[in-house]
């Protein structure tokens, strides 16, 4: 209780103690004989996040000792952080499976990162590429059609001349759930 600070005394019923406290006392009931198969539904639902990261940080060592771990979870950043493989399911049929790896780069690296003085405009003007969105001052992403596009918009951003950030990357998690959720069944 001490480890996961649980608000609370030993004598205190579970269901008088806060959500995020009842879910560190189930952790703890499923990790204190440090079993070989931990299935989890929604671990980090309604915690904070310094709760969230106790708990994700149990699972990991869990993981590292050698425990197989199932869990269901909506938030695609713990799956990236915690899982070797997935399992995504839409209305109870498998969408996509494989390692995280491998899922985002199925769908290739559609998306450009980059520091740069051009415009939002100037941006939206070169090949290939589809949106545009201003995240800070000189700090976009840019989204393409065509992945092989990215060492041309390299050149012409750079014209030989070094840039703050150019990272051309896949999906993240989140924007592959959301695609694949969203889709009509057919």
């Amino acid at each position: 209780m001490q480890k996961f600070a649980v608000k609370g005394m030993k004598k205190d019923k579970i269901k008088d103690l806060s959500k995020g406290n009842q879910q560190k006392v189930q952790l703890i009931c499923t990790l204190i004989h440090n079993p070989k198969l931990i299935i989890l539904d929604e671990p980090f639902s309604g915690l904070d996040p310094v709760n969230a990261d106790l708990l994700k940080q149990a699972i990991l060592a869990a993981k590292e000792r050698g425990a197989a771990i199932i869990f269901s979870s909506h938030d695609m950043e713990n799956v990236e952080e915690i899982c070797d493989r997935l399992v995504m399911l839409r209305n109870g049929e498998v969408v996509l499976k494989g390692t995280v790896r491998e899922v985002r780069q199925s769908f290739g690296k559609t998306r450009i990162f980059v520091t740069t003085n051009w415009t939002k405009e100037q941006l939206h003007e070169l090949p290939h590429v589809i949106k545009v969105e201003q995240h800070e001052e000189k700090r976009f992403s840019l989204d393409l059609d065509d992945e092989t596009a990215g060492p041309e918009i390299f050149e012409e951003l750079t014209k030989g001349k070094y840039i703050e950030e150019f990272s051309q990357q896949p999906p993240t998690l989140n924007e592959i759930f959301r695609l694949k959720a969203g889709e009509k069944h057919e």
